[in-house]
């Protein structure tokens, strides 16, 4: 019994390998019952985001679509003003100086972007992982304050089996 307490006491990250049958085992009693709450997610697997910025429009072969961006892609969402792309940290910190941060823009300026920093490179994940990666990157305020989202991660997550509707 001390085993399987101890397995399920750590949390992993959205780029553990095979992410998806890491989570079916974990939550095996959970999917038994039906449709697993995704909160059950929250708690397992971290939240990639460490920091994120608002940035002058830039190019670079690690950006991968993330937030609202992501979820326009793959879901009935409409995508925000601004575009969101994930980065891994590795990445930033070679380019973090060539990049101008923005304090204050328009609302509708196209010359910025919004930029979540990752511990892991994004475009590393498969498509569960960066959708598992992507839901757990809205912070619970975010969840609040923009009921669309939710409704999307709803969308995005329901064909693997998990709810999102209380996220």
């Amino acid at each position: 019994m001390k085993l399987k307490a101890l397995y399920h006491s750590h949390t992993v990250m959205a780029n553990y390998p095979e992410l998806e049958s890491y989570l079916r085992k974990r939550l095996e009693w959970e999917f038994q019952q039906g449709k697993v709450d995704f909160r059950h997610v929250r708690n397992v697997v971290s939240s990639p985001r460490l920091e994120s910025y608002t940035v002058r429009c830039f190019s670079h072969p690690g950006l991968k679509m993330a937030g609202d961006s992501y979820l326009s892609l793959h879901t009935m969402v409409a995508d925000g003003y601004r575009k969101t792309y994930a980065l891994s940290m590795a990445d930033w910190l070679q380019i973090n100086g060539a990049v101008e941060k923005v304090d204050w823009c328009k609302p509708f300026e196209t010359a910025v972007m919004n930029i979540q920093i990752w511990p892991f490179a994004p475009s590393e994940l498969d498509e569960f992982a960066m959708a598992v990666a992507v839901a757990l990157s809205f912070t619970r305020t975010e969840l609040m304050a923009e009921s669309r989202v939710s409704l999307s991660l709803d969308e995005l997550m329901t064909g693997w089996g998990y709810s999102v509707d209380d996220f």
